[in-house]
């Protein structure tokens, strides 16, 4: 299931009901956690912030209603979808839940596809919700920072020219025109976000040498800014996958070693098929300066979480690896320790019709 094991809250006073609700989520692969009463509830989303909350009305001590508007007024917790499931019919009950920010309302008796279809369409939305927040905070700061930089250096080259410094000049248009290629891949990357998000892509056996070959021509440019020393294998693992997503990935890998491992830096590309015969690991590892644990876990944020975490010169790119990934049925790591290098690593389904390619 898409939203397996999102962390769902259950308010309800009824033990009967809680634990139907309950046993309903676990068995359609997500995570329940469960509060008897409003009170409890209000505790417990602070503690956990659940995914979705599912909420009675009538509770002691604090009803669904009310325990709605305390969410509202909560910057924390405003934005976590909330059902009500209630054996209230009549028309103002829905209009009071819906007017406090209710996503929706199931009636009481219920059934199990009512409550489930209800959940997956709610994180649906929210999921959607906040990509389009990231979308914009991301288009307001990644994309700010170089127009401002290519505006500047416009303005400088115009006053250069009308000095006839020749040397001013030729500086100002080199910085304006990196200013411009980094505006240009940031647009390439958000298009290619928005392509991996909506395309449903048939997994095709990969001929990752092909695809490493086509990486490192793209990559080029990068590589001749950054020298490195490559090392690659003869052959690899056979995967499935998308190429021209894959081919995205390992450019990432690649440039970010080149850039970010030291000067002359000494780059390997392996592969690994995992003992179950199920999954590929690929990798690029350098032996650079290495990232310690807090340096790690700000590596592939969601790029719903890129606004609020956001590693430096790695934030956009390795959220959109994850994403690739993820959408082929994969993943992604790094291995590092500080001094010592990092590896960076992507999997993906293993073929079952070929084992390696030379």
């Amino acid at each position: 299931m898409k939203h397996a094991n999102a962390t769902i809250l259950i308010v309800e006073d009824d033990a009967a009901v809680r634990q139907t609700l309950s046993d309903i989520l676990e068995l359609n692969g997500f995570r329940p956690i469960v509060a008897a009463n409003g009170i409890e509830g209000l505790e417990a989303a602070k503690c956990e912030a659940p995914a979705l909350i599912l909420t009675d009305v009538s509770m002691p001590g604090m009803t669904g209603f009310e325990l709605l508007e305390t969410f509202r007024a909560d910057p924390d917790l405003r934005s976590i979808p909330v059902i009500i499931i209630s054996a209230k019919v009549d028309r103002a009950a829905t209009r009071q839940g819906m007017e406090l920010g209710a996503a929706d309302f199931i009636t009481k008796p219920f059934t199990e596809s009512e409550v489930i279809h209800s959940v997956a369409t709610r994180l649906d939305q929210k999921e959607l919700l906040d990509e389009l927040d990231a979308f914009a905070h991301t288009v307001a700061h990644d994309l700010k920072n170089p127009l401002c930089a290519l505006n500047g250096r416009i303005i400088l080259a115009q006053m250069t020219l009308d000095e006839g410094n020749t040397d001013e000049l030729r500086r100002h248009l080199a910085e304006a025109t990196v200013a411009s290629e980094r505006l240009s891949a940031i647009i390439d990357e958000l298009l290619l976000l928005s392509g991996v998000r909506r395309q449903h892509v048939p997994l095709r056996t990969l001929d990752m040498t092909a695809i490493v070959d086509e990486a490192l021509e793209r990559a080029a440019s990068t590589l001749q800014q950054h020298p490195a020393t490559l090392h690659r294998p003869e052959g690899w693992p056979v995967a499935v996958g998308h190429a021209p997503w894959v081919v995205h990935i390992w450019v990432n890998y690649i440039t970010n070693a080149a850039k970010y491992a030291g000067p002359n830096a000494d780059i390997t590309l392996g592969s690994q098929r995992s003992a179950d015969e199920t999954r590929v690991r690929y990798w690029v590892e350098d032996h650079g300066p290495g990232l310690d644990a807090a340096g790690c876990a700000k590596m592939f944020v969601p790029f719903t979480r890129i606004s609020t975490v956001r590693a430096t010169g790695h934030g956009l790119g390795l959220s959109i690896v994850r994403r690739i990934a993820e959408k082929l049925g994969g993943g992604v790591g790094v291995e590092s320790t500080p001094g010592r290098g990092s590896r960076f690593w992507f999997e993906l389904p293993a073929s079952t019709q070929a084992r390696f390619s030379s």
